[in-house]
């Protein structure tokens, strides 16, 4: 399942890479393989983390209490930007809900 737009991102929502995604760290960068795509990206260093983190199981949330004991800037605006580059990524299709804000109910 993929997201619909930058809305449907929130800190509560559960993603992973899409099943096509494939990458690897080299020198802090991440090196990003799009089979579908046919498409070869090379990420900065907080992109990669970003990778790293959407594992499925934590939430965007969780992601950016973990970057701001990495990175040198407020949880706010860190918060804002992890929601905004998240929805970019999902809306390219190289990250998939896992698990919706309000999906189970709750």
């Amino acid at each position: 399942m993929t997201t619909s737009g930058p809305g449907s991102i929130r800190p509560d929502t559960v993603l992973r890479p899409a099943g096509d995604i494939r990458y690897r760290r080299i020198d802090g960068e991440a090196v990003v393989v799009r089979q579908r795509a046919a498409e070869v990206l090379v990420m900065n260093e907080v992109a990669a983390r970003i990778l790293d983190l959407a594992d499925g199981r934590a939430t965007v949330d969780a992601w950016v209490d973990v970057l701001v004991g990495e990175f040198a800037i407020d949880r706010e605006t860190l918060a804002r930007d992890v929601l905004s580059f998240a929805a970019e990524l999902a809306e390219e299709g190289m990250l998939e809900i896992v698990q919706k804000a309000g999906a189970d109910g709750v």
